[in-house]
């Protein structure tokens, strides 16, 4: 008995430990707030994994003797746009994305079947003998009815709206053998005890960048964009990790 009061002891004290392990964060951050993580190589971060997509076959470049211009070149002069690993690119995000579905299936089917058997290798006779009268002479002449009717209707109606509109500074930190730019940008800024993130990252053409520097958000492909929080906020909007973990585990 002892023995057992040991072990669910010390069961217990593990449980508190884990759980202090994993309220520890929350408690520094209970005077100070949550902190602003430092800037850092993004190729260095954890899960970076350089882009990969398909590309077109390597060609040599044509040179013209006593020509000023020379295939694929941009302009006369040296282009001044970004377009070096470290370079700054300044993305104007406007999204305004506006979803509406309606529609309303329905489904009707009828199916009606009738069989009569009339002579069955002669086993007729034979039910008719081993039944007795009152069940015999009362036998159908239809061996096979059925009949089915089934039917249905619903509804439904999606609605969705996105705005987003913001600018945000990212970094070349890939080029692509075709000359594609893969860029990436991360921002925080903090207001009170709340940490808001902005993390954008995608694959721009050079020459959609304009003289400034500067390219609009619909000229990048793969476009990935996270708007985040951490703080007061958002604990209150959140619900609490453990109502999150048995949800998540929860069959019913």
């Amino acid at each position: 008995m002892l023995k057992n009061h040991k072990r669910m002891y010390a069961l217990s004290l593990l449980a508190c430990l884990l759980l202090n392990g994993c309220l520890a964060e929350k408690m520094s951050e209970i005077v100070d707030g949550p902190r602003i993580s430092q800037i850092q190589n993004p190729t260095m971060a954890h899960g970076y994994a350089p882009v990969s997509m398909p590309m077109p076959a390597p060609t040599q470049p044509e040179h013209h003797i006593n020509s000023l211009w020379q295939i694929g070149s941009k302009a006369f002069f040296k282009d001044q746009r970004a377009g070096r690993i470290g370079d700054i690119v300044t993305v104007a995000v406007l999204i305004d994305n506006k979803e509406s579905t309606n529609f309303t299936p329905s489904m009707t089917k009828e199916t009606k079947n009738d069989r009569s058997i009339t002579n069955f290798l002669g086993l007729e006779h034979q039910v008719k003998r081993i039944l007795p009268h009152k069940f015999s002479d009362n036998l159908p002449e239809k061996w096979l009815n059925f009949a089915s009717k089934p039917s249905h209707t619903g509804s439904g109606k999606y609605n969705l709206e996105d705005k987003m509109k913001f600018t945000i500074s990212a970094t070349i930190i890939q080029i692509m053998p075709n000359g594609n730019l893969v860029i990436q940008g991360h921002t925080e800024f903090k207001l009170m005890n709340e940490v808001r993130e902005v993390e954008l990252r995608g694959i721009v053409r050079r020459s959609d960048i304009q003289s400034n520097n500067s390219i609009s958000s619909d000229k990048i492909a793969e476009l990935r964009i996270v708007y985040a929080g951490r703080g007061d906020i958002t604990d209150v909007a959140n619900k609490p990790w453990g109502i999150q973990a048995v949800e998540k585990i929860m069959p019913f």
